[in-house]
C-alpha cells in the first residue's frame, strides 16, 4: 500500500464520523516529491477513505521581482512539509455570495498563491497507478480559486487522483504590454507549471502520469482549450474537458491588452513614457493598489458600450501562445494542430448559458417599457445585443450582422418570455455553444486520432446561483452542471435538499467525466445509455438530464446562422459585392464582466 494509517484515537474517529458523513483523524506516510517530502490527511466520506494533500506550493511566490514573471519553481525543503491547510486565493475580490463555498484560509488574498490540492481515493496500489484528472477553475481569468472544488466525491466516484489549483489572475496574472517588457500569460504559464509539476510527481501519490485529463469550466474551460494546443503539454496532458469553454471562444483571447496596461500604470501615477517604464513601476506598487484600479482599466468601452470582448486574459505572446488559436487550429500542419489532434476531447455547453445577460439587461427596463421578470422584447434583442455581437467583426459588416442577428433571434408572434430566452441565446451560442461546436469540428478527423464527444447539460438544479431567477429563464444556467461533476453535497448548500434524482444525475455525469479520463470515452459503465462519439455529418451529443439520452445535430438552425450565414455575409462584404453603411446604434451595452465584477455571478 501507498499509505500508512497513522491514528490516535480511533474510537473517537468513529464516535465523531457516526454524526456526520465527513471526518478526519488521520495522517498519511511521509511521500518524496521533487520538492521535498509532505505529508497530508486523511479523510472519511460516507465510509470511504480520501487522501487529501492540501496547499503544496508548485511555484514560488510570485512577489517583488517575480510579478509579471513566469512562475519558477518553489524552494525545496528538507524537513516534511505538512499539507494540510488551504492557501490563500489569489489576488482578486471575493463576493459575500461565494464565501460559503470558500474555505476559510482561502478566504484571504495573497500575491502568495501559487499552491494545489491534490485528492487521492483509498489505498492506492504502485502496481495500479490511477489516472489523474486536473481541475482549472473558472471566474472570468479575474477570480475563483482551486480550494472551493473538493475533489473528494469525483475521485472516490471514479477511482482517480483529482488534483485542483491557484493560477494568478487579473492585472497580475494577464498583464501584457504586447512587448518583451512584458508579454502576458503568466497566469496560463501558472497552469504549465502545475500540470508539469503533477507530471513529474503523481507518481510518488500513486497516480498515471501517462494518464492526465485536463478539465475546467468557463474560463478554466477556455484555459482547457488553449492547453490542448500548447507545445509545452505535450506528452503530460492526454485528453481534455472544456465545460462551456473553448479554444474558439471569443474570451479565449483578450484584447487591447497594451491599452489596459496604460490605464492602470496612468491610475496609478506610473510613467507611461515606454512599456519599460510602465512594468518596472507597476512591479514595485503595493498589491492591494494593483487589484483597485484592475475593474477600471480593463473597462474599456466602444461606440455601442462594453461588447462581448475580453480585455483581460490570455493574449498572443508568440511565445505560449504562438498565433491566434483559431489561425493555429485552422492550420492542419501546424504543431499545435498536430497536437490537438492527438488529445481525446469532451466538451459542452449548458442549455441557458445566456442567463449571463440577465443583470446587463435590467437597466434597459425603463428605456424600453419591460419588466425583466416577464421577459425581453425584440427591441432589446435588435438595438442592444444584436449590435453588441456585430462588433466582433470588421466595421464593414456589421450593419448586415446586425440586421442578421436581429432577424433571426427575433421571435414572430411570441411572447415575451419566449423573446427573452431567445435574445439571451445569441450570448450564449456567441461566446459558448458556437465555439465548441467549432472546436469539436475541427477537432474530429476520420482517422479519429483523438475521439471527441460532445454534451449538453439541460437539468435544471433544484439550486441556482441566480437569486430571484425569472420563470422564463428555463434550465441550467452557466455554472449549472458544477455541482453534478463535483458532488452535490460538494457545493450545494449543507441546508438544501439534495434530491436522489439529483444525486443520480451526478453519479451518472462523475462516471461518464471520469471514465473519459481513464479510457477516453465516458462509455465503460453498463447502467448508463451509450455516448456516441461527435462527427461534424451527425453531430451526435448527449443530453445530461434526469432523463439521459443522445441526440444529433443540437440547435442546428444556430449552427448554420453562425457557421454559414455569418461567414458568408463577411466574405460577401469582404469581397467588394455588397456596399454596407454600417450604422452603429449608440446604446449603452454593458458587458457580462461588468456583471460579474460586480458580484452577481460567480463563475464566467
Amino acid at each position: 500500500m501507498l499509505f500508512v494509517m497513522a491514528t490516535s484515537t480511533l474510537s473517537r474517529c468513529i464516535i465523531f464520523m457516526s454524526f456526520l458523513a465527513v471526518g478526519s483523524c488521520k495522517t498519511t506516510s511521509v511521500l518524496q516529491t521533487t520538492s521535498g517530502p509532505m505529508q497530508g490527511s486523511i479523510h472519511s466520506y460516507n465510509g470511504s477513505d480520501v487522501y487529501q494533500f492540501i496547499g503544496i506550493p508548485y511555484a514560488a511566490p510570485p512577489v517583488r521581482e517575480l510579478r509579471f514573471m513566469k512562475p519558477v519553481p518553489p524552494t525545496a525543503w528538507n524537513s516534511t512539509f505538512t499539507a494540510e491547510r488551504f492557501p490563500p486565493s489569489c489576488m482578486q475580490y471575493l463576493f459575500e455570495n461565494d464565501r460559503w463555498l470558500i474555505p476559510k484560509e482561502s478566504q484571504n488574498i495573497s500575491e502568495d498563491c501559487l499552491y494545489m490540492n491534490i485528492y487521492v481515493p483509498r489505498a492506492t496500489s504502485s502496481a495500479e497507478p490511477k489516472a489523474v484528472m486536473i481541475w482549472i477553475h473558472g471566474g472570468g481569468f479575474t477570480a475563483g480559486q482551486g480550494s472551493i472544488f473538493d475533489a473528494s466525491y469525483i475521485a472516490l466516484r471514479g477511482d482517480v487522483i483529482v488534483v485542483t489549483f491557484n493560477y494568478r489572475l487579473g492585472l497580475f496574472g494577464f498583464l501584457s504590454t504586447e512587448d518583451t517588457n512584458a508579454r502576458g500569460n503568466y497566469g496560463i504559464w501558472d497552469q504549465v507549471a502545475a500540470i508539469k509539476w503533477v507530471s513529474e510527481n503523481i507518481a510518488n501519490f500513486g497516480g498515471d502520469n501517462s494518464k492526465v485529463c485536463i478539465f475546467g469550466e468557463s474560463a478554466g474551460g477556455n484555459s482547457v482549450g488553449l492547453h490542448t494546443i500548447i507545445q509545452e503539454n505535450r506528452g503530460r496532458i492526454h485528453r481534455a474537458i472544456s465545460e462551456s469553454g473553448a479554444v474558439y471562444s471569443p474570451r479565449a483571447v483578450a484584447e487591447q491588452s497594451q491599452t489596459v496596461a496604460r490605464r492602470a500604470a496612468e491610475m496609478l501615477n506610473c510613467s507611461t513614457r515606454s512599456t519599460k517604464d510602465i512594468v518596472e513601476c507597476l512591479r514595485t506598487v503595493p498589491a492591494g493598489d494593483l487589484l483597485k484600479v484592475q475593474g477600471a482599466a480593463s473597462a474599456l468601452s466602444n461606440q455601442s458600450g462594453e461588447s462581448f470582448v475580453n480585455h483581460m486574459g490570455p493574449v498572443v505572446d508568440g511565445d505560449l501562445i504562438i498565433d491566434h488559436p483559431v489561425e493555429i487550429l485552422k492550420n492542419r500542419s501546424s504543431e499545435g494542430f498536430k497536437f490537438f489532434q492527438t488529445l481525446d476531447i469532451l466538451a459542452g455547453t449548458n442549455i441557458a448559458e445566456g442567463g449571463l445577460m440577465y443583470w446587463p439587461l435590467m437597466k434597459y427596463q425603463h428605456q424600453y417599457h419591460y419588466n425583466i421578470s416577464e421577459g425581453v422584447p425584440a427591441g432589446v434583442l435588435c438595438d442592444v445585443v444584436a449590435t453588441a455581437a456585430a462588433e466582433e467583426y470588421a466595421v464593414s459588416t456589421r450593419g448586415l450582422i446586425k440586421d442578421a442577428v436581429c432577424k433571426q433571434y427575433t421571435v414572430r408572434d411570441g411572447s415575451l418570455a419566449e423573446q427573452g430566452r431567445s435574445t439571451v441565446d445569441v450570448y450564449a451560442d456567441l461566446q459558448f455553444f458556437i465555439p465548441t461546436v467549432q472546436t469539436l469540428d475541427a477537432h474530429y478527423t476520420p482517422e479519429k486520432v483523438g475521439r471527441s464527444f460532445q454534451y449538453i447539460f439541460t437539468h435544471q438544479p433544484s439550486f441556482t446561483w441566480i437569486r430571484e431567477r425569472p420563470p422564463w429563464l428555463i434550465g441550467a444556467n452557466h455554472a449549472g452542471e458544477l455541482p453534478f461533476v463535483f458532488g452535490l453535497d460538494a457545493m450545494y448548500p449543507p441546508t438544501h435538499e439534495k434530491p436522489r434524482a439529483e444525486r443520480k444525475l451526478s453519479e451518472s455525469i462523475m462516471t461518464y467525466w471520469t471514465n473519459f479520463a481513464k479510457t477516453g470515452t465516458p462509455n465503460g459503465d453498463p447502467s448508463l445509455p451509450i455516448w456516441p462519439d461527435y462527427e461534424p455529418t451527425t453531430s451526435a451529443y448527449m443530453n445530461l438530464s434526469l432523463d439521459l439520452g443522445s441526440g444529433v445535430h443540437l440547435f442546428s438552425d444556430r449552427v448554420h446562422f453562425w457557421t454559414r450565414v455569418v461567414p458568408d455575409i463577411t466574405s460577401t462584404v469582404i469581397e467588394g459585392q455588397t456596399d454596407c453603411a454600417c450604422t452603429i446604434a449608440l446604446g449603452l451595452f454593458v458587458s457580462i464582466y461588468v456583471a460579474f465584477a460586480t458580484g452577481f455571478v460567480m463563475w464566467l
